[in-house]
């Protein structure tokens, strides 16, 4: 809150400077930018809503100065909070403020074009002749999670529809260079900006409505409504030990490369979907851990503008594929638990979500929960160790979702080694409770394939051990080359057993 008021009462200081327009180049935008005097130099503040559903979002500018010597540097243009400030304005859709320092003392440019992600907000004329072209540029990144990006509410509306009317210049433009009487500071040098195209935003795949479909009727108090313990055999961990983490045999072998996986394979995963109106829209992968709860990614249900409840919340268990009306069990979501330490501006620490069904499944090949970490297994995992991921999330060749699950190893990296590899924007993601894994052949999970588990196979029985969480993105792929972030479920096991229900 502090950084905050900071910001503040810097851009009050830079408006008791503000000069009139009628001595300064004419701005195209006033909404998006203006022309401020601080310690007797122009400056140029901009401020831009960016999306923040987008691991990196890039703003170019164009100046036209005039003249016919180029300058030694463009000048400088950068983010004019710090970064917790940043990142809290990026997550509440408020404006990115920017100050953009001009490189030729007695000189002012003028802002001839804005595009954010290669989309142009602002244009305007260039001075006539003799003048030069200035280009900056800058990227904020962050690192995403992988949940399946929400389904739009209402029709999409026009791009920037928060910028002011009337970006574009017309016929009124003036063209004659500022003329300056004030002697300005030495010129300061540029930074190094990297050059990266943005990632495409596109809808989610729908699916359907399958027939009769089980919904919870309402929303049940937050009390665990279990029935009583002779109803079902499989009231307690040690219980479910007895029939957890053991796959149906399959006749093919199966190689463990993205290939698909075969019904009964691996018989916890479930997948997600909303509710949206009459449709289904797939939204995350999840895990059975007992007959009564899935577990998943905090992030899928609370996340930015998204916050989806339980009663919209729909479990496919049973199934590989996305096709609901396929042999399977459905049941509706009557109470959702998010971890209490779960904070969306570190999300991976605690992104854990608890999915009590509405119905309990009998267990069978095709249903059946995975095993959970005890004492019994390594704590701590050395780098290389062998772990496994599977889900519907968005595979190479771009499309949203796949019909059907796939499934890879992926190794086990050490947090150092994931520092790293990551940005120091995005480094701290990784925590203490959460683990890091990567693909040599970058395979691994992608858009779609949060709240889905890292698997261990230990002696032929398989453990949860992470949920997918957080990784990164460049252009319009997800980029495997660098780690995905997960949560680390054995660190979490207290309140994992204690929230749980059979």
């Amino acid at each position: 809150m502090c950084q905050l008021q900071d910001l503040g009462f810097l851009i009050t200081i830079l408006q008791i400077g503000f000069i009139s327009a009628q001595h300064l180049p004419y701005v195209a935008c006033p909404g998006l930018f203006r022309y401020l005097e601080y310690q007797n130099e122009y400056i140029g503040h901009l401020k831009l809503v960016l999306d923040n559903t987008n691991a990196e979002n890039e703003v170019r500018i164009e100046l036209s100065q005039p003249g016919d010597r180029a300058p030694p540097t463009p000048g400088m243009f950068n983010f004019l909070e710090d970064e917790d400030s940043l990142y809290y304005r990026l997550r509440n859709e408020e404006p990115i403020n920017y100050r953009i320092d001009f490189p030729t003392a007695g000189v002012v440019p003028k802002l001839t074009k804005v595009s954010v992600n290669g989309e142009i907000v602002c244009q305007s004329r260039d001075f006539r002749p003799p003048s030069i072209k200035l280009k900056l540029s800058r990227i904020l990144r962050t690192s995403i999670p992988l949940a399946a990006l929400p389904p739009p509410q209402r029709p999409d509306p026009p791009q920037w529809s928060r910028n002011p009317q009337g970006n574009f210049t017309g016929d009124n433009e003036e063209d004659t260079p500022p003329q300056r009487g004030r002697p300005q500071p030495p010129p300061r040098n540029i930074g190094v900006y990297d050059e990266w195209e943005p990632p495409q935003r596109s809808r989610p795949q729908q699916t359907p409505p399958p027939p009769q479909m089980q919904r919870p009727q309402e929303v049940r108090p937050a009390v665990p409504l279990v029935p009583p313990v002779q109803s079902f055999p499989y009231q307690t961990i040690g219980q479910l030990n007895g029939v957890c983490g053991r796959e149906k045999t399959i006749q093919t072998p199966f190689i463990h490369g993205g290939n698909e996986v075969a019904r009964g394979q691996l018989p916890w995963m479930t997948a997600l979907f909303e509710q949206v109106g009459k449709d289904y829209n797939f939204l995350c992968g999840g895990t059975l851990i007992s007959a009564r709860t899935v577990i998943s990614a905090a992030h899928c249900f609370r996340f930015g503008s998204r916050n989806l409840p339980a009663e919209r919340t729909t479990v496919s268990l049973g199934r590989n594929s996305l096709d609901l009306f396929g042999p399977g069990y459905t049941s509706g979501v009557s109470l959702l638990l998010l971890h209490q330490q779960y904070n969306p501006s570190v999300y991976t620490d605690a992104d854990l979500a608890l999915l009590q069904l509405a119905d309990r499944p009998v267990f069978d090949d095709y249903i059946k929960p995975i095993c959970l970490w005890n004492e019994n297994y390594l704590l701590d995992l050395p780098s290389g160790y062998k772990s496994y991921v599977a889900g519907w999330g968005e595979d190479e060749n771009g499309n949203r979702n796949t019909r059907r699950a796939k499934m890879t190893d992926t190794d086990i990296i050490t947090q150092t080694e994931c520092r790293g590899n990551l940005s120091a924007e995005n480094a701290h993601f990784i925590t203490s409770h959460t683990i890091c894994a990567s693909n040599a052949l970058a395979s691994g999970p992608c858009s779609g394939d949060s709240g889905g588990g890292l698997m261990l196979q230990e002696q032929d029985v398989w453990l949860l051990r992470g949920v997918v969480s957080a990784g990164q993105r460049k252009t319009n792929r997800c980029n495997l080359t660098l780690p995905v972030i997960y949560t680390d479920v054995a660190r979490h096991m207290e309140w994992l057993l204690k929230s749980m229900w059979f």
